[in-house]
């Protein structure tokens, strides 16, 4: 049960960025961007896995979870607008 909650909340950051390099800049640090001197580089940094903590999405995958994410949205609309008619 633990597990399935951890991934619920995981889905849940999905929707909080609008694009994939924003949700890879929330895992750059300022002290990162000073040592790298480069944001492109610093998210391809993040994105390897070789800096943060926890798990780091790949492209497809956040891409798949942000489409789920719309489509549970719009399903959920859907089925509200169907209780009012």
């Amino acid at each position: 049960m633990a597990n399935g909650r951890a991934k619920t909340d995981l889905d849940g950051t999905v929707n909080e960025f609008l694009s994939y390099d924003e949700y890879l800049d929330s895992k750059i640090t300022p002290l990162d961007l000073y040592y790298l001197e480069d944001e492109k580089l610093a998210r391809q940094v993040v994105e390897l896995g070789l800096r943060g903590t926890g798990e780091v999405w790949k492209r497809e995958e956040f891409e798949s979870r942000k489409a789920a994410a719309q489509a549970s949205r719009l399903s959920k609309r859907s089925e509200q607008n169907d209780k009012y008619k």
